[in-house]
């Protein structure tokens, strides 16, 4: 029996690989990542709206496979939401598919909160309503933001997006690594974490070496939600290189 710990299912809004190889590389012994997608092809308001639907049916397909657990990724919809939203459609996804979901943006608020952070630099390839809408969710846990310009490749916006879904594919993670530092340092006041959010870009690899070279604690979405999900799923999953939310020293505060 492979899945003799935990079938993870993880349900991504575009068609990448590089956050489902990022599941993959961090699964213990005994756990399987099961994936599947929505399909987002551009930064579109309205094409993010309409993709509830899809990912509740996804939901009852990755139960009748056998999964776990079902982790979701993706903030842009539910920023748009709100956290109420989240909430709700969570429980009730939750309730129709007899699992536990985990979705996009609480476990980042959590995972900040669990690290003791109260000021935050937040980065991303977002423009001012995704970014606003980022600010007005932490603050619902008590969370100072401070935002970092979205980032800007080859000079091309995509309506929510600073940078172009598709255009995010050739950022790599050297790419996030100056974007972080230089906004951190252009701020002009101190923060005990940045926040990373978008699994669009090869953020992983960056994490690590900002938090040595900065001398502060950072959160990926990416890995706050993997994070959140293992300690739903009772599995100790330390992990080395990946910054130290992923350590296995910060347990859940919230």
């Amino acid at each position: 029996m492979y899945a003799w710990r935990a079938r993870i299912g993880v349900l991504k809004p575009t068609h990448r690989g590089k956050t489902f190889a990022f599941w993959y590389k961090h699964a213990p012994e005994g756990v399987e990542i099961v994936p599947t997608f929505i399909g987002f092809r551009s930064g579109q308001k309205q094409g993010f709206l309409q993709g509830f639907e899809r990912a509740e049916q996804l939901a009852v397909d990755l139960k009748e496979v056998g999964c776990d657990i079902i982790s979701v990724s993706g903030t842009p919809p539910f920023l748009l939401k709100g956290l109420d939203f989240e909430r709700e459609w969570a429980a009730k996804v939750s309730k129709n598919v007899g699992l536990p979901v985990v979705t996009p943006m609480e476990p980042h608020a959590i995972a900040l909160k669990s690290m003791g952070v109260r000021r935050v630099a937040v980065a991303t390839y977002f423009g001012d309503e995704l970014n606003q809408a980022i600010v007005n969710y932490f603050s619902r846990f008590g969370l100072e933001s401070a935002v970092i310009k979205g980032f800007d490749f080859r000079g091309r916006t995509e309506d929510l997006y600073t940078t172009p879904l598709l255009a995010l594919d050739d950022v790599s993670y050297m790419d996030v690594y100056r974007h972080c530092k230089r906004g951190v340092q252009q701020l002009g006041a101190s923060v005990d974490a940045i926040y990373i959010n978008g699994g669009g870009w090869d953020a992983a690899p960056a994490v690590e070496i900002l938090e040595r070279d900065l001398k502060v604690k950072v959160v990926w979405a990416i890995a706050a939600e993997m994070w959140l999900t293992y300690h739903r799923l009772s599995i100790s999953n330390p992990r080395t290189g990946s910054g130290s939310l992923l350590s296995g020293a910060v347990e859940p505060a919230l």
